[in-house]
């Protein structure tokens, strides 16, 4: 059984996990927003087609269907919650799922307290670095800097998900 692991957001990441432990973890592939000036919020986003090719290149289509274990996300108000930066965050989710579909992947959205309380992990980056590291200390390399923390918590959403298909 494969299951993937995506943390959504232009700076997240994907981890697939099969029986033999971690397959592949990434960050997820960014372009430029076409038209976006030097002066734009928002100048990046997910780019799909680099996505679904990594996506492949890790599950070939021959190996049957993998899951896809999603973190659900919402906006939120606040002052450190630009509109835009939330229009981005569900621009990447869209964009992730436009993918997901197209492959005709099955997918199940989870909120990120769901998993994380499985895993006793707080608002601590560095927690889910430790917890991904000794539970996959193979792929501790694709872990190592203290940026990897979306990797790290892709990594931890497939396990928690291969879990729950068990």
């Amino acid at each position: 059984m494969i299951v993937i692991g995506i943390d959504p957001g232009l700076t997240g990441a994907c981890a697939v996990l099969d029986h033999n432990g971690v397959r592949a973890v990434f960050d997820l592939p960014t372009m430029p927003v076409p038209g976006a000036g030097p002066k734009a919020l928002v100048k990046r986003k997910i780019d799909g087609y680099a996505l679904c090719q990594m996506l492949l290149k890790h599950c070939p289509l021959g190996e049957g269907k993998p899951t896809v274990m999603l973190e659900k996300v919402n906006t939120m108000g606040g002052a450190n919650n630009a509109v835009q930066t939330q229009g981005s965050l569900m621009r990447s989710l869209g964009a992730i799922e436009t993918v997901v579909e197209c492959l005709k992947w099955p997918v199940t959205h989870v909120a990120p307290q769901t998993w994380k309380s499985a895993f006793n992990l707080g608002r601590e980056k560095s927690d889910s670095l430790d917890a991904a590291r000794r539970l996959y200390p193979a792929a501790a390399g694709e872990l190592s800097r203290q940026k990897d923390h979306n990797r790290a918590e892709a990594v931890l959403l497939a396990h928690w998900g291969r879990g729950e298909l068990a």
